[in-house]
């Protein structure tokens, strides 16, 4: 896969002349050098475009409704996204569930666009819909990456005092922490246009949101805790 990368990113770059401006101007920058040099054939690269975005999406799909489904199975959402189809035995219901929140999102996002006059003016497209949910999908990650880094030496400290190492879980996980707070500060400073100054107030009331849903299920059953990823690690 680097080669791979190496090797189409130096091809494009090539394509291009090395013209960085006319490069960054293109919507896909690959497709844009294939038409140029193999022409009609480029129909190939946009065949590879598209398989590759079908594997991505399917790949996601499942690797996300599994997790919702575990989540039901634990108890951390509720016990019905937890069940499996009675012949088939996949898990139709976190799919379900997974599908319908996507769903939602574009609707929002579409809706949130048009109440707030940025239409197709603006670029309500497919691709800006993912630069812009990729953006607060991105701070969301590096948070939970970042509390990660930073509970991992009190978690080794508190469950395996045995283990601990100090460059190991403490050393290093302050260098990721510090290294998650460079691409997170810029996704979330001041001064960004429309939509992107929103997000970082968003993901704000996103964890307010996730602590407070949290307390409410740990108050309801406080062995919870101990559930979650025991039923991956059984299996």
């Amino acid at each position: 896969m680097v080669v791979s990368y190496l090797l189409f990113a130096y091809s494009t770059v090539i394509g291009f002349s090395g013209d960085i401006g006319k490069l960054s101007s293109s919507a896909i920058p690959f497709i844009t050098v294939a038409k140029g040099v193999i022409g009609a054939a480029a129909f190939f690269a946009f065949l590879a475009g598209m398989t590759s975005t079908l594997g991505a999406l399917i790949a996601g799909t499942n690797s996300q409704a599994r997790l919702i489904f575990n989540a039901g199975r634990e108890g951390l959402l509720p016990s019905f996204i937890g069940k499996v189809h009675a012949t088939k035995r996949t898990p139709v219901n976190s799919l379900l569930f997974f599908l319908s929140g996507t769903l939602l999102i574009i609707g929002i996002w579409g809706l949130g666009h048009l109440l707030g006059g940025h239409g197709a003016s603006a670029g309500m497209s497919a691709g800006n819909l993912f630069f812009e949910s990729s953006t607060f999908g991105t701070i969301l990650i590096l948070l939970v990456y970042g509390l990660s880094n930073l509970a991992l030496p009190f978690y080794y400290k508190k469950h395996h005092p045995d283990l601990f190492n100090p460059f190991r879980h403490a050393v290093l996980p302050i260098l990721g922490l510090i290294t998650i707070l460079v691409p997170l500060y810029y996704l979330a400073k001041p001064g960004q246009p429309t939509p992107y100054n929103w997000y970082p107030y968003m993901a704000l009331a996103t964890v307010i949101l996730a602590v407070v849903y949290a307390a409410v299920l740990v108050k309801r059953d406080p062995s919870i805790g101990d559930r979650i990823g025991s039923i991956v690690a059984d299996e």
